[in-house]
């Protein structure tokens, strides 16, 4: 087997992976209250299924999945690029590239980068002296816009309000590449177009407003969260080790819901905090996900739309609410 013959393999095998369970909440409470807790986030099953995938794939084939610039150019004063609804301004004298896989650990400085997808390898040498191996692409100034990006978190390092789209922003790599955070519109899509931007933290500052994102959901007329009709589930992280408990009896869904419905205090247009880690309290509820504020950002935000405000301390009573369903529904299975 020649090497573009591998390649192609290989290529043809991670392309074909696509996610088979668009609720996985409702999947893991049918597995058990214990394999439940154990999860950590629902969402990243699908995606760890794609990755495992690949990975399995690069051990038949030990080659490298990357493929040859499409096509490179120095960005000109004005020079707009755009993948999967998502417009980049390159900065002036930076390059842009097109590959079918963006590998962010050899990321080159000024460069924007439009992919399919991703596939992160990991350098094999430290630098001499160095305690930690990171990248070689750590601290250097560089975007790339993937359309088989991250996928969603029930709990997000950030969460902030861009073009009137709810972004969801995380550190996936602090340790290879700390200076790199992804971007990536907060939904229920497995596998959103994302934007990975690498630097200092006022240069990401500068580099994210040069992407523009298509609007989100509208905020409902009435002013409050967009919530489902019905909850058959309530899931959500506990801090400090994030295990995942989930509400499933008909009073507590009942208590969210309504709770959640009578917040109609919206939060005008340039009156937005960030969220961020740790303090605010992600609900995931089927087809939308709601997340509260504490104290240093008392408001709540649905994926389906709308941005309200809240009593500071609400986030927590309604985690509370659902830890405790959680704690008895596993002693009553435990009893039977």
């Amino acid at each position: 087997m020649n090497p573009t013959h591998a390649r192609e393999l290989l290529e043809r095998a991670a392309a074909s992976v696509t996610p088979t369970e668009s609720d996985p909440t409702s999947r893991l409470v049918s597995l058990g209250r214990r394999s439940v807790q154990r999860r950590r986030r629902a969402w990243k099953t699908a995606g760890s299924v794609a990755v495992a995938a690949v990975l399995a794939a690069v051990v038949a084939l030990p080659l490298r999945m990357a493929a040859p610039d499409r096509s490179e150019a120095a960005g000109e004063p004005g020079t707009t690029v755009s993948l999967g609804g998502l417009s980049v301004a390159v900065p002036e004298g930076w390059r842009t590239s097109e590959v079918t896989t963006f590998d962010p650990c050899i990321a080159e400085p000024h460069t924007v980068y439009l992919a399919a997808r991703w596939y992160p390898t990991r350098p094999r040498s430290r630098p001499p002296g160095s305690t930690l191996v990171k990248c070689k692409s750590e601290g250097q100034a560089w975007i790339a816009v993937v359309q088989k990006g991250v996928a969603p978190s029930v709990g997000p390092d950030r969460l902030v309000v861009k073009d009137g789209q709810l972004l969801q922003v995380e550190q996936p790599d602090p340790y290879m590449i700390p200076s790199m955070w992804t971007y990536r519109a907060f939904s229920d899509e497995i596998q959103a177009t994302t934007a990975f931007i690498s630097g200092d933290e006022k240069g990401r500052e500068q580099l994210i407003k040069r992407v523009t994102w298509p609007a989100g959901p509208a905020a409902p007329a009435s002013g409050g969260l967009v919530l489902p009709d019905r909850i058959a589930n309530a899931t959500t992280n506990v801090p400090p080790t994030n295990g995942m408990v989930v509400a499933t009896d008909a009073k507590t869904l009942n208590q969210i819901r309504t709770t959640l419905a009578e917040l109609r205090d919206p939060v005008p247009a340039g009156e937005e905090c960030t969220l961020q880690t740790p303090g605010p309290v992600g609900i995931s509820l089927g087809e939308v996900t709601v997340v509260l504020g504490d104290a240093t950002c008392p408001q709540a935000i649905s994926t389906g739309g709308g941005r309200v405000r809240v009593p500071a301390g609400l986030g927590k009573e309604l985690l509370d609410l659902i830890v405790a369903s959680d704690r008895a529904a596993t002693e009553r299975a435990t009893k039977d």
